[in-house]
């Protein structure tokens, strides 16, 4: 009777996990679905391989494959490859992108996670451009922000000992580091500021990081119009303040737009640039032997409300993927992972996005600068980034050209902007 019983038991076991009657044990014997995730970035492959090997390893069900496309070409072949249906599944997504871009992707579920987890694992600034409505649309592989390079050798030869860390202290430096001959040709530069996109690789960023510094609204709350040009605020002065480095009528004269930011600095013919991590490179290959230093972005007032300046690139789900819960997941885990962040932080060069990295990597000789500055760095909503970009060096090269006074000017670039957005609503 004791082995009858048993094989009664047994059978009834059997029976419950085929019909579903004893919960979650059906599910442990199905076979998880196999799963192709398209993954697109601008980035080597090599940046994320490590990882991607990991997640397969822990989902073995999924495969990933991956493309890399130049930056030039990669929004525009972004756009056309989801219209036409062939988009990927995940895909590098910039902070500035999410007003333009918002309707080609879906947010993650509170499952995957939460308003208050992104808080705790990163920096104000990721939740104001990836979840501006407490809705999470995309997450930080890093933090990029602007800083200011100097040249130590020139500072050395002045004997300039301590670094500006304020905008009075910047300026205070500028006739003593500038170098102009008899007829008035600029022979070294102190700082490569006030020039346009031609001259400035970062001017529209250069500009944006003074008028957030100065309390600047850029646009209303209702995100329908720009409003940096309003007379509430300071726009204009802040403006004035970045033209006058290229008036030749200034004290402070000491670019114009006929030089090079990035190749002046790296020939040693400008004492400071401003630029991000990224940038640090290409000055090292164009200049191995140039001395250089990093020092954080000059502040209004230093030690209170300091703000800098955010340029970096997240991950995001397209809303035409089949395995949206899958590639969120994957997501999930190439950034909110400590150890999966440092393997893409190792193989990228780029400095860390998570606080608890943020905090380990704060006084490191390469990363200390952008780590610190990634937890006071802001941006403002773009209704396209590339537009907004346009606006500000057409508006920078009509006052120092003069062909308009630096409040038309402004204005103007106000107009654009807000008509942009108009359109978009």
């Amino acid at each position: 009777m004791i082995i009858g019983g048993a094989v009664v038991l047994v059978i009834l076991v059997l029976v419950g996990i085929f019909t579903g009657i004893i919960p979650g044990a059906r599910q442990s014997v199905q076979k998880l679905p196999a799963i192709k995730l398209m993954v697109w970035g601008t980035e080597d492959r090599s940046f994320f391989e490590q990882n991607f090997q990991a997640y397969q390893n822990l989902r073995t069900n999924v495969q990933i494959s991956y493309k890399k496309i130049n930056e030039a070409d990669y929004e525009n072949e972004l756009i056309n490859a989801m219209a036409a249906g062939n988009g990927p599944d995940v895909f590098m997504f910039h902070n500035t992108w999410l007003p333009k871009h918002y309707d080609k992707i879906v947010p993650a579920s509170d499952s995957q996670i939460t308003l208050a987890q992104l808080n705790d694992f990163f920096p104000r600034v990721v939740a104001q451009d990836f979840a501006p409505d407490n809705v999470i649309f995309a997450l930080p592989l890093y933090i990029d922000t602007l800083a200011l390079y100097y040249n130590q050798d020139i500072f050395d030869s002045m004997g300039i000992a301590l670094m500006p860390d304020s905008w009075d202290k910047f300026q205070g430096l500028i006739p003593r580091l500038r170098q102009i001959d008899k007829t008035g040709q600029i022979t070294r530069a102190a700082a490569a500021i006030g020039g346009s996109l031609k001259s400035v690789d970062v001017a529209t960023d250069l500009l944006s990081l003074l008028m957030l510094q100065n309390n600047v609204k850029m646009t209303d709350d209702n995100f329908t119009y720009a409003s940096f040009a309003d007379r509430r605020y300071a726009g204009l002065d802040v403006f004035n303040f970045y033209i006058k480095f290229s008036d030749p009528g200034n004290i402070y004269y000491t670019w114009n737009d006929g030089l090079n930011s990035v190749d002046s600095f790296a020939q040693g013919k400008t004492a400071m640039i401003f630029d991000y991590d990224g940038k640090k490179a290409d000055i090292k290959k164009a200049n191995p032997f140039l001395n250089f230093g990093i020092i954080p972005a000059p502040q209004i007032t230093p030690g209170t409300g300091e703000r800098s300046y955010a340029n970096y690139w997240g991950l995001a789900v397209s809303n035409k993927s089949k395995y949206q819960d899958w590639a969120w997941d994957l997501i999930v885990y190439l950034t909110t992972n400590e150890t999966q962040a440092v393997n893409y932080l190792s193989n990228s060069g780029h400095p860390p996005a998570l606080k608890i990295l943020i905090d380990k990597y704060s006084n490191d000789p390469e990363f200390g600068v952008f780590a610190k500055q990634a937890l006071t760095a802001r941006s403002w909503p773009q209704i396209d980034n590339n537009a907004v970009k346009s606006a500000f060096s057409v508006m920078i090269e009509a006052v120092i050209n003069r062909r308009l006074d630096a409040d038309t000017a402004l204005n103007q670039a106000q107009s654009v902007i807000t008509n942009l957005m108009q359109k978009k609503r």
